[in-house]
């Protein structure tokens, strides 16, 4: 089971651990997508980024919990 961090004072739950993880790594992914060019099959080019973002957080917490 994960644990929370504290961080100032300021505890971050396993939720938030992985939000802030994914940036990273969806900012990779998105700069990958758009130098190979797959957004020109895109219809909406901010619901793909945003259900990419979903993908990342999705996979790091099901990551986490299997740890």
């Amino acid at each position: 089971m994960p644990i929370d961090f504290e961080i100032g004072g300021v505890y971050l739950p396993p939720i938030a651990q992985a939000l802030l993880l994914a940036l990273p790594i969806f900012v990779l992914l998105d700069w990958l997508v758009r130098r190979v060019g797959l957004l020109q099959f895109v219809w909406h080019e901010a619901l793909f980024e945003g259900a990419l973002y979903v993908c990342v957080c999705a996979t790091l917490v099901l990551l986490m919990g299997a740890v």
